[in-house]
């Protein structure tokens, strides 16, 4: 199965074409507020480098957030818009679920991601094995995120370079990881059914935007 996947909930923004659980090419950029510019570019490049036609893409994976509100719009919209034009199933993959499926299978649980929020919080999810949630991804503030994860979910790793400046007693670093990436999506993407994957973007707190301004059901294409 070829996969085509995105990423764009944090400043990073990334793209990667995948076979199976083969990773086939990774594009990334780090523009400010340049996901809508650079997401296009991006895609052509991977495209090219792999040597794949956009019609032999099987299925898409995005990543519904948490995180920047404006970069889950712009990577949603962008993945539907391929998955309508192809007639293709769209895959909606939590960003921070993605952090922890980027992790090298040897690292133990449970495993945290933490991501910056801004206004002195950081969203937070914690998994087990096999990457289940332990719980549904959360806003906490700054200065207790730790202390309260800790009493949670003691002897934890942590992932993120959020969790890296904050202090974390166990961190594990690697650029995948450290902020949501495609590469995370795609682990997951050729596994998940379309139609019982996250079907709206993973705001976690108000985003400040009307209703009108945001996408209803963003997620939609045949299932198969």
């Amino acid at each position: 199965m070829r996969l085509l996947c995105i990423e764009t909930s944090s400043r990073r923004g990334s793209v990667v074409l995948a076979e199976g659980p083969r990773l086939v090419v990774r594009a990334t950029h780090a523009e400010p507020n340049a996901h809508a510019e650079r997401l296009r570019p991006l895609l052509d490049r991977v495209l090219a480098e792999a040597g794949w036609h956009k019609t032999q893409i099987d299925r898409l994976g995005v990543g519904m957030g948490p995180g920047s509100f404006t970069g889950l719009r712009v990577g949603i919209a962008f993945a539907q818009g391929i998955a309508l034009g192809l007639d293709r199933p769209l895959v909606g993959v939590g960003s921070l679920e993605a952090m922890a499926a980027g992790c090298p299978p040897t690292l133990g649980w449970p495993r945290i991601a933490i991501l910056d929020a801004r206004r002195d919080e950081v969203f937070v999810q914690a998994f087990a094995e096999g990457g289940q949630a332990l719980a549904p991804a959360e806003a906490l503030p700054r200065a207790s995120a730790l202390r309260d994860l800790a009493a949670r979910f003691p002897a934890a790793t942590y992932l993120g370079e959020m969790a890296a400046e904050l202090g974390a007693p166990a961190v594990f670093r690697a650029e995948i990881t450290d902020l949501p990436d495609a590469t995370g999506v795609a682990a997951l993407t050729a596994a998940r059914d379309p139609e019982a994957s996250v079907r709206e973007p993973l705001y976690v707190r108000d985003s400040g935007a009307t209703p009108q301004n945001l996408p209803p059901s963003p997620i939609r294409g045949r299932a198969g």
